[in-house]
């Protein structure tokens, strides 16, 4: 059986590290070929290219790869076309694996979406539509997204979302008391835009006794974040495959938002959610957007639960709210409860093990 995968980010390397890694462990003499990162190399998949360094979130923020992922694209087009894969499997990236599905369904080759695009959040049905059609199956990851994109077809299913089964190890770990984790992103604007922000905090902080640590998303941001850390030797740098551990650890984070942000929610650790992108693509997705949240776990119980920052970035302000977080244990112990709530909508472990069995009777 061959199976090739496209994955463009970071978070689907991760996510497609964890499926390759079940369904290998179900069935022999599956191959897994396409696009990808370290994570899913590691497992064993063959790579066609890495485009993880050109990841980008936005509407003017892309522009500059533009070229160079319309080159992939069609390389990668005449090699599925050649190589005849028995699946598909597209995770995130919809700019790209869009595209890339329409062709694909051309061939009469059976494809599926994992991490779909997520128009729940942007309240676009039309697209929904569109997309089951060129589709065989959506794998949802959210309860709001099946309920929305079921509404549109029988073509998706949904067994909870697979942070469950990632993060079961880290979840009865002890915090450390006065642990600050930061976690500037996996993408380089997102790392270029937010760490020198977070060492300014980080910096204001570090008489108070506080310890500071930044797990890498990917090892080859590597020197891009240490040029940053320079001589600030009061935070420890340690590898991506300790995030988790290290989320959990910590008592507070800051974290640009995405995947992460729903990642600290398991673990039940507080957090502080920053994003800053040009002012062209806020004042469009401002528009866009559905929800008047960023950060996944506000954005699932349609409440405030962790604090966040967009655009005009105060770090005083931001500095004095952290301190009032450790002073006020009414507040942790609300926070807490709250983050219990965004598990419940997650559904329980055991998800990568439903999701790998639907493949591989497709």
């Amino acid at each position: 059986m061959k199976i090739f995968m496209s994955a463009l980010e970071v978070s689907a390397d991760i996510h497609g590290s964890k499926l390759i890694n079940i369904l290998k462990s179900k069935k022999e003499n599956i191959y897994f070929y396409g696009i990808g990162g370290e994570r899913m190399k590691e497992e064993g998949m063959d790579l066609f290219d890495d485009v993880t360094r050109y990841s980008t979130v936005g509407f003017i923020e892309p522009i500059p790869y533009i070229p160079k992922l319309l080159q992939v694209l069609k390389r990668v087009k005449q090699f599925i076309k050649s190589s005849r894969p028995d699946l598909v499997i597209l995770i995130d990236a919809q700019g790209f694996n869009i595209p890339l599905a329409k062709f694909v369904k051309k061939l009469d080759i059976p494809t599926i979406y994992y991490f779909a695009p997520q128009y729940w959040l942007w309240g676009n049905k039309k697209k929904v539509k569109e997309i089951l059609e060129i589709l065989t199956w959506v794998i949802a990851t959210f309860p709001q997204e099946y309920e929305l994109y079921k509404s549109f077809g029988n073509n998706v299913v949904y067994f909870g979302h697979p942070l469950m089964d990632y993060l079961s190890p880290y979840t009865n770990l002890k915090k450390e008391e006065k642990l600050i984790g930061i976690f500037p992103g996996s993408r380089v604007q997102e790392i270029k835009t937010l760490t020198p922000i977070f060492l300014e905090i980080a910096q204001k902080l570090k008489g108070d006794g506080f310890d500071f640590v930044l797990p890498l998303a990917s090892e080859k941001f590597s020197n891009l974040v240490h040029r940053y850390i320079k001589d600030k030797n009061f935070i420890e740098i340690v590898s991506g495959k300790e995030s988790q551990k290290y989320l959990s650890l910590s008592s507070l984070v800051l974290l640009a938002s995405g995947t992460v942000t729903l990642e600290a929610a398991i673990l039940k650790t507080p957090a502080f959610v920053f994003y800053k992108i040009s002012p062209l693509t806020y004042y469009i997705a401002k528009r866009l957007v559905h929800y008047q949240y960023i950060a996944l776990p506000n954005i699932l119980l349609n409440k405030m639960i962790f604090p966040e920052y967009v655009q005009k970035i105060d770090v005083d302000e931001i500095t004095n709210n952290m301190k009032t977080f450790f002073k006020d244990e009414t507040y942790r112990e609300k926070i807490y409860v709250e983050l219990e709530q965004v598990k419940e909508k997650l559904g329980k472990p055991g998800v990568l093990e439903k999701i790998a069995n639907f493949i591989l009777n497709i």
